[in-house]
């Protein structure tokens, strides 16, 4: 019978134990990493200096708790080690949070799943004292899947991410999903701010622009998906076609609490993030001595 990490695990824990040993990476590399945090929308000030005007990069990393397996049924199993793990994804839910995740990476963000290597919280604890809580974990970009699924012709639907120690899934079908090598991380990231010559606040506002530009992901659906009764009951604001107005009118209230437009679009972006579960970073280069 599976273990379900929720049960032993708390998301909120694991993402604060990520984010903090993710921000030390960085810094060690020489980048400078401030979170956001949702309290920002309620403060009359930003509360952090960002450099927007310097190169960067927003990272966004979205927590996934799944379950800890013992048996693979059904279907092929693929090769792993004892003990493995699980969690799912739905590449084809309207508006969800693959496709705003590939989205925001495909609009210049970096963006990545993570997802714990182990499954209780006294393991979760140890690895938090030891600073090993990002090297216990898988790293997958919204990106990769997508290549592995259009690389094997597979269509957009509820698919697993199965993994061990050292390799990951897809399935159902088993295919091999590349990963990243937690200590490799930060360094990816650097080598990325630093052959960018993009200011951050620029790329913040592709990322915006984007969320509203979801058909270069999927074409918009037809009327009759847009009628299921099981959505429609929910008054899903997407379905309704009012949430591009209402993302608008986020912006516009943040701008009149007298932000500056770099400053503003840099919450909404974190906000429509944290809101699917997503911590943002900006990632910067430090500034000029």
């Amino acid at each position: 019978m599976p273990v379900e990490l929720h049960e032993r695990l708390s998301e909120f824990s694991y993402g604060y134990g990520v984010t903090r040993e993710v921000e030390r990476r960085l810094r060690q590399q020489g980048l400078r990493a401030t979170p956001f945090l949702p309290s920002l929308l309620h403060e009359a000030s930003l509360g952090f200096d960002v450099a927007f005007d310097r190169p960067g990069t927003p990272l966004l990393l979205q927590f996934k708790l799944g379950q800890a397996m013992r048996r693979f049924v059904p279907g092929p199993r693929p090769t792993l080690g004892q003990p493995f793990w699980r969690y799912h994804i739905d590449t084809a839910e309207p508006d969800g949070q693959f496709e705003l995740l590939l989205k925001a990476e495909q609009d210049g963000a970096d963006v990545f799943y993570l997802a714990p290597k182990f499954h209780d919280w006294e393991i979760y604890l140890d690895a938090f004292e030891n600073r090993r809580v990002v090297r216990s974990s898988l790293i997958v970009s919204p990106g990769e899947i997508r290549r592995t699924l259009d690389a094997h012709s597979v269509p957009d639907g509820a698919h697993k991410i199965v993994y061990d120690a050292r390799s990951a899934y897809l399935c159902s079908e088993p295919l091999e999903l590349a990963s990243i090598r937690p200590s490799d991380l930060a360094g990816k990231l650097r080598v990325h701010v630093e052959s960018r010559e993009t200011p951050i606040g620029e790329v913040l506002e592709g990322v915006f622009a984007g969320f509203e530009n979801r058909s270069a992901i999927r074409p918009p659906r037809a009327s009759e998906d847009r009628d299921d009764p099981d959505r429609v009951v929910y008054e899903i604001p997407s379905d309704q076609g009012r949430q591009p107005k209402l993302r608008r009118e986020r912006l516009e209230r943040i701008l009149g609490t007298g932000r500056s437009r770099e400053e503003a679009v840099a919450l909404a972006v974190g906000a429509e993030a944290w809101s699917s579960g997503a911590q943002l970073i900006f990632v910067t280069e430090p500034p000029a001595k």
